[in-house]
């Protein structure tokens, strides 16, 4: 399926995506008190922060699914 869209509405949709992705990685590095995403993802591979696996995990897709979407707005500049 395709759909057309104009250029303003699709960078809106790509902002407020990469808004909802960037607010639910801060909710995760506050929650373990962290400002980092590596250094968070390095506490739970070392076994720093205990039971944080879960999260790393998710903290690494949201990442990757952030930078994606990056991408997406760099191609319509």
């Amino acid at each position: 399926m395709s759909i057309t869209l104009d250029s303003e509405t699709a960078r809106d949709l790509i902002e407020t995506k990469l808004r909802v992705l960037t607010e639910k990685i801060e909710k995760i590095l506050k929650k373990w008190n962290t400002n980092s995403i590596d250094e968070f993802i390095n506490g739970a591979k070392t076994g720093t922060l205990p039971e944080a696996e879960d999260d790393a995990i998710d903290l690494q897709n949201l990442r990757d699914k952030r930078n994606e979407i990056e991408k997406l707005l760099l191609g319509l500049q």
